[in-house]
């Protein structure tokens, strides 16, 4: 008989991490072609083309972040440090938790950052305490969510429409939802944008299906986390008249299905033992349902993996002990801690509130718009408008500036001709409001139309998009009136 006197955890596999590492790069990459061959058909060949390209870029950058940060650490296998590493996961996944308009520059910056300070700061792989890829498109989200390609238009999401209805959907609301993206088949085969690996649901349960058979992932972290958000958005819509469709829309729309195949079975990042690991999925659902409906953010998946990131040392001190002499109160422990979150989720859901939707905003066709009067002579002060000088050469002067749209804040930089206290432009920088809704006010031909504006111009609004375009002008008209001062 042999003994093993290596220190614990000790794990009888004839899987090794490398194997599992590339089975898993393998699955990362179908997902990617897929996604590339999607956008090659519907958007165009240089979707497609960028799609690979945004993940080359981001692997590259990992790899080098990795490898610079090796040679700094003067370690002299640096191939095989690479290797064992595991860098290109983490840049195979990041394109995927994005848009399709996210800029080169945010993918290389949020890469590196995540690698350097996400990861290898804590001691490389198996010591960092996130998620590097979340880490990554929380950077994106956050700082650069701006940074993206101008000439790259993306439609509506599922839950950007769930949410103009306050994620109050039953009956004919629910159908209207639905009707945008080819009902719920449509959602299924991924027939709308979404962030570029999340769309197809099919694609990610036949990969889900895979990587569990080939025990790549644990089902317990993925199955628990899928179904949780079913039950529970289940129950939510049965208390606000809604039927089960709805609880289909909250697993197949946003990052569910991706972060349970992807993010939440990363074995660093989540609890050791069993029972916590299902504290850790029902958790991570509870989360990713409360931000979602209550936090003005495009998806809780995401951060919901790193908020249970960092509570996954406190649910494995929770949950210490003997898996058999201490069993029962190890189970017992656990069932709280998931009771806990579960009614802390439902009593969220229960305060969902319906409102009018934001396309709401048009006006009917027999209504007469109302009538545009001077910038100076319009009442912006619900759009809480601020600008700030970034420079002025006594000729032009640029103010970045910032004002309440519909249901989030919108950003722009306008550019005044000084001396005739004019507009000579305006580029939105962040979008705020509802796309494919509010951002019909922030295409080119209707941003045109604020050239030699000034203190008394007349504007019209953007029909369709009105608090979008009246944020605008609020922004604007800030803008002028601190260059005449």
């Amino acid at each position: 008989m042999k003994f093993s006197y290596k220190v614990s955890p000790n794990y009888a596999a004839k899987q090794s991490t490398t194997g599992i590492m590339l089975e898993l790069s393998l699955a990362l990459v179908v997902v990617t072609v897929a996604s590339a061959i999607w956008y090659g058909v519907t958007g165009g060949a240089s979707l497609g083309i960028r799609v690979i390209l945004l993940s080359i870029a981001s692997v590259v950058t990992a790899l080098c972040t990795e490898t610079l940060y090796l040679l700094a650490r003067k370690k002299k296998d640096i191939a095989k440090e690479l290797l064992h590493s595991y860098g290109w996961v983490t840049g195979l996944i990041i394109p995927l938790i994005t848009r399709i308009n996210v800029s080169f520059y945010a993918i290389i910056i949020a890469t590196a950052i995540a690698i350097l300070f996400g990861k290898m700061l804590f001691g490389g792989f198996g010591q960092n305490i996130f998620n590097p890829a979340a880490f990554a498109e929380a950077i994106i989200m956050n700082s650069f969510s701006a940074s993206v390609a101008a000439d790259i238009q993306t439609g509506a999401t599922p839950l950007a429409a769930m949410k103009s209805y306050g994620w109050v959907v039953d009956g004919s609301a629910l159908q209207n939802v639905l009707g945008q993206f080819g009902n719920l088949s449509g959602m299924f085969l991924g027939n709308y944008q979404s962030v570029i690996g999340g769309s197809c649901a099919l694609l990610l349960i036949l990969v889900a299906v895979y990587l569990i058979a080939r025990r790549i992932i644990d089902y317990r972290l993925t199955v628990t986390y899928i179904v949780t958000v079913f039950v529970v958005s289940l129950i939510v819509g049965l208390m606000h008249g809604a039927g089960i469709e709805y609880a289909i829309v909250n697993v197949l729309a946003g990052g569910v299905l991706f972060a349970g195949v992807f993010m939440l079975t990363d074995p660093v990042t989540s609890p050791v033992s069993i029972p916590g690991r299902y504290v850790f999925a029902v958790g991570a659902a509870a989360l990713t349902l409360i931000i979602r409906w209550k936090a003005n953010l495009p998806d809780g998946a995401l951060y919901s993996v790193l908020i249970m990131n960092m509570l996954t040392p406190a649910i494995d001190q929770l949950l210490d002990g003997s898996q058999i002499k201490d069993a029962a109160k190890i189970a017992r422990k656990a069932v709280i801690a998931m009771c806990a979150f579960l009614v802390a989720v439902l009593l969220v859901g229960s305060s969902l509130v319906a409102k009018t939707p934001t396309v709401a905003e048009e006006p009917k066709k027999d209504d007469k718009p109302a009538e545009a009067v001077a910038l100076s002579a319009e009442d912006f002060s619900e759009n809480n408008a601020e600008c700030t000088e970034t420079s002025n050469d006594g000729t032009t002067a640029v103010y970045a500036c910032k004002a309440h749209g519909f249901e989030g804040v919108n950003e722009a930089t306008v550019t005044v001709d000084v001396a005739s206290k004019s507009v000579k432009s305006i580029e939105v920088t962040k979008f705020g409001d509802t796309e494919s809704v509010g951002d019909q006010a922030t295409k080119a031909a209707e941003l045109e139309k604020y050239k030699g504006v000034t203190l008394e111009s007349k504007v019209d609004s953007t029909t369709g998009a009105t608090f979008t375009s009246t944020s605008l002008r609020a922004m604007i008209t800030t803008a002028l009136q601190a260059a005449t001062k």
